[in-house]
């Protein structure tokens, strides 16, 4: 069966109040239609068609490469958007067309699937309606059920719905429809006499009424929630936050206090990692097996070896942790290898910098990297001792075995096995107490 699909992320979604698209809004660190996008391209279909509003074509899609994209000038219903996606793709007769919300994000592969599966069932079967309990919850559309258990007559869209229909339990959250049914009837498809709006969801009844037998598939609601206010895009997170961490917990990561940790969509860790409370992974983090990440850290863009991070460290982008290394509280790394058994244990900021095996970096050590125009790397070697309150000024290199004494600021490269001293010397002012006191007195 070859399938494609068609996302609908044409809507502005005015009930959340903001300038910025509904479908652009982030759940987990990427946005409600790239969790989609990514999904579809987990079951391998051959064409994914996205329905964007022209209007915001500025605002770019992670996982653009290869995505067909439509644009829908006018709002007029779901199957105009349909229409706008149909327009620019290349459908075969023996096709299948998932029809899928851009607002629905949490929706699986697995999901997919199955309805795929569903289709299977019946030669005859030309729609299948991905479908969730709705009791209970106004605003949403209603199933009707046909004579044969397991199938539908047509989908009432909640704006259409009579007092009569709204006991229906199940709700439309998405479709599969076969090519040859959606060409055949799209165009068929009336406006709706309350709103004016062409439903896709009509596309069921024209089926029923000729013959055809449509399907649904029940899916649990928290997978299928969608998102019209602020209130539904914080249970989205949650939600999201939920299945990652049973994720991570069945696959062999300690989680000292689950629901503290906060995880992006593309959160790597390896078994065996150990989190411990109130820690945040942003995008783009992998954490190897035997790593433990201590309390309040916040991670992003970074891989982390078999090291210890925290507590209350922070890792931007570009942060290589390798074996061994202790990032200790209050230390700031970002795009920089921290080489082997390295330890940076307090208060200090490296950037744009290389770190060799072995290499102690004292507390309140500084790399400055930045010129005001330009960044400048920081090459340190191996067995390097830095002492406390270093400014290492970039571009600079402190080589194998050298030494750096406490409050230097470096401007110069350092050699192998050197000590480098570089701080106004000493001076002591005897009696300087008595006299600042008797000059105080005296001004007085």
């Amino acid at each position: 069966m070859f399938s494609s699909a068609i996302i609908l992320a044409a809507g502005v979604g005015s009930r959340l109040k903001s300038n910025t698209p509904k479908v652009y809004h982030k759940v987990g660190g990427l946005s409600l239609v790239d969790h989609i996008i990514m999904t579809a391209r987990s079951v391998n279909l051959r064409e994914i068609t996205v329905v964007l509003n022209p209007k915001y074509q500025n605002i770019r899609l992670k996982f653009d490469a290869d995505i067909i994209k439509a644009h829908q000038e006018i709002l007029k219903g779901t199957a105009d958007a349909v229409k706008c996606g149909l327009n620019v793709m290349s459908i075969d007769t023996d096709s299948w067309i998932y029809v899928l919300y851009g607002d629905i994000p949490l929706i699986t592969a697995e999901t997919l699937l199955k309805m795929a599966e569903v289709a299977h069932k019946c030669e005859r079967t030309a729609v299948v309606v991905l479908a969730m309990d709705a009791t209970g919850t106004n605003g949403l559309g209603r199933l009707e059920p046909a004579d044969q258990e397991g199938t539908i007559a047509g989908i009432i869209e909640a704006k259409d719905i009579s007092n009569c229909a709204k006991t229906l339990p199940l709700c439309n959250a998405g479709m599969l429809i076969r090519g040859d049914i959606l060409k055949k009837f799209i165009n068929e498809i009336k406006p709706s006499a309350i709103t004016g709006e062409f439903y896709i969801t009509e596309i069921v009844r024209l089926a029923y009424e000729s013959g055809y037998i449509c399907r649904y598939y029940e899916c649990d609601s928290r997978e299928l929630a969608g998102v019209n206010t602020r209130a539904e895009l914080a249970l989205l997170e949650k939600n999201f936050q939920e299945r990652e961490r049973k994720k991570h917990l069945d696959n062999g990561v300690t989680l000292v206090a689950p629901e503290t940790t906060f995880f992006s969509y593309d959160t790597h860790l390896e078994n065996d990692v150990t989190v411990y409370p109130y820690v945040v992974f942003l995008e783009g983090v992998h954490v190897g097996s035997g790593a433990h990440i201590g309390p309040f850290c916040v991670v992003e863009g970074s891989k982390i070896g078999s090291a210890k991070v925290g507590p209350f460290s922070r890792l931007r982008t570009g942060a290589d942790i390798l074996d061994g290394v202790k990032i200790g509280n209050f230390v700031e790394v970002k795009n920089s290898v921290i080489s082997e058994n390295t330890k940076i244990n307090h208060l200090s900021y490296v950037g744009d910098s290389t770190v060799g095996k072995n290499t102690n970096i004292g507390a309140g050590t500084i790399t400055c990297n930045y010129d005001g125009f330009k960044k400048h790397k920081t090459i340190i070697g191996e067995n390097v001792f830095v002492g406390s309150n270093t400014a290492l000024i970039a571009p600079v290199e402190v080589c194998d075995n050298a030494t750096v004494g406490a409050g230097s600021v470096i401007v110069q490269n350092v050699a192998d096995g050197e000590l480098a001293i570089a701080r106004s010397d000493q001076k002591n002012i005897s009696d300087w107490y008595k006299k600042f006191r008797r000059n105080k007195k005296c001004a007085e």
